[in-house]
């Protein structure tokens, strides 16, 4: 009996001891943010359809949702397009967009937790554009869209989904297969060897605006 009251103590005591021995339960990782994101902005820069081209602009707009550090877009551009040949040559027109983006962030250098952060990051899409001339005609084509930018983030103080707002810019490069009908091979400028016009008309832009969201 002396000897199973001295186990019972010895048990009893060493109950502790296992307790806090015992490995902690592993917490979950952080969920990755999510959030709606909404944009609305210009775009400043030079239109190419065809063998028309001049200058370009237009109003930005996109609704997206981001998880992490990725956001995928729809956006809705609207831009004129023309030439400067004057007046009585001119050729004007809008060109209509509508697409869909993947915005990818590649750094957020603000510190962590800091209320207003600076974040980097590259986007890619693709989209269908209608352009409508002004004296008649129209034109629909896919095009390819590929860009990069910055933006300041302001963060509201209310947890656990603050709500996000600031100033973004960025530059983005429209790619579509140019209207333009078999051509012979020529040289515009001095040259050795004669090509064909580039099929691929390339439109550049200067992108800027406000965004938000929670």
């Amino acid at each position: 009996m002396r000897t199973l009251a001295t186990l019972a103590t010895l048990a009893t005591l060493s109950l502790p001891t296992v307790a806090l021995a015992e490995p902690a339960i592993a917490t979950d990782a952080p969920r990755a943010e999510r959030r709606v994101d909404t944009r609305l902005g210009l775009l400043i820069g030079r239109g190419d359809v065809g063998d028309v081209t001049g200058p370009s602009t237009g109003l930005h707009a996109s609704l997206g949702y981001r998880v992490g550090d990725v956001t995928v877009m729809a956006e809705y551009d609207y831009l004129t397009v023309g030439d400067s040949l004057g007046e009585a040559a001119s050729r004007d027109g809008r060109l209509s967009r509508a697409g869909g983006a993947v915005r990818y962030q590649l750094a957020d250098v603000a510190p962590r937790g800091a209320p207003l952060g600076l974040e980097f990051w590259v986007e890619g899409g693709g989209g269908v554009e209608r352009v409508s001339w002004q004296r008649g005609g129209l034109l629909y084509r896919p095009d390819a869209m590929l860009g990069f930018g910055f933006e300041v983030d302001g963060k509201g103080w209310r947890t656990p989904r603050p709500r996000h707002f600031g100033l973004f810019v960025a530059m983005r490069a429209h790619v579509a297969r140019s209207p333009r009908t078999d051509e012979p091979a020529m040289c515009e400028g001095p040259c050795t060897i004669a090509t064909p016009p580039s099929r691929n008309d390339v439109s550049l832009f200067f992108h800027m605006g406000l965004h938000w969201g929670r």
